[in-house]
């Protein structure tokens, strides 16, 4: 009976063992199994965002401004740029209230501040727009920051400020720096004035300024005028 009982014993334990054996052996395998259908899942989201009726993008395209504005809000305070900039877009237009301008350059500087070019751009636009030599440095210096994350609305910004000396002292070699970067992402009008910048530039100064915009290109916008 002892024999039996020991028999019985040293078979599970032998079980038991290979179990564990044969786990061990396939523990890896399940792991990594693991992590690549959470990445397979995350990666699914950001590429196939689920577009629910009451998505705020559904919402807002359906007319319900309302309440995709209530959701841009809570998502926006959560430090989400892109909503942050929609609820300035809404501020601004007035979408679901009386319009503030206020409100709205708010939002878009916390977007801009967060690394946005598209509302760093939009920030320079509306201080540019209140036309004094005050709110024309904030400009240049709202478009610089956008000109520097490779934005060509931007670059074609900073050099026709440049040229014409306005928020900042004029500087037509550096104008031709950052026309000709604009210029080289298509810019119809970037390209228009650098034309006409570089009939009043004498040989030396465009070997220049192409040399100062080929730096700046290549060091991905850290080094440039």
């Amino acid at each position: 009976m002892k024999n039996t009982h020991l028999s019985a014993t040293l078979t599970r334990e032998k079980l038991a063992a290979a179990f564990l054996q044969a786990f061990d052996s396939v523990a890896p395998y399940i792991f990594f199994f693991f992590v690549a259908l959470v990445s397979l899942s995350f990666i699914v989201a950001l590429v196939f965002p689920n577009k629910t009726p009451d998505s705020k993008e559904v919402l807002f395209l359906s007319g319900d401004y309302e309440n995709a504005f209530k959701i841009w809000s809570r998502i926006a305070n959560e430090g989400h740029e892109e909503a942050q900039m929609m609820v300035g877009m809404s501020n601004y237009v007035g979408l679901t209230s009386v319009a503030d301008k206020d409100q709205a350059l708010r939002w878009y500087k916390l977007a801009g501040d967060s690394g946005n070019e598209y509302a760093q751009f939009t920030v320079g636009r509306f201080y540019e727009s209140l036309g004094n030599p005050h709110d024309d440095i904030e400009a240049f210096n709202w478009y610089k920051k956008a000109a520097k994350l490779g934005n060509s609305f931007a670059q074609h910004k900073i050099g026709s400020l440049l040229l014409h000396g306005k928020g900042v002292d004029q500087n037509r070699i550096k104008a031709h720096v950052w026309l000709n970067l604009a210029s080289s992402k298509g810019s119809l009008r970037a390209n228009s004035e650098r034309k006409k910048l570089e009939k009043s530039l004498s040989d030396s100064e465009l070997k220049l300024a192409r040399e100062k915009a080929v730096k700046c290109l290549m060091t991905n916008y850290v080094t440039c005028p």
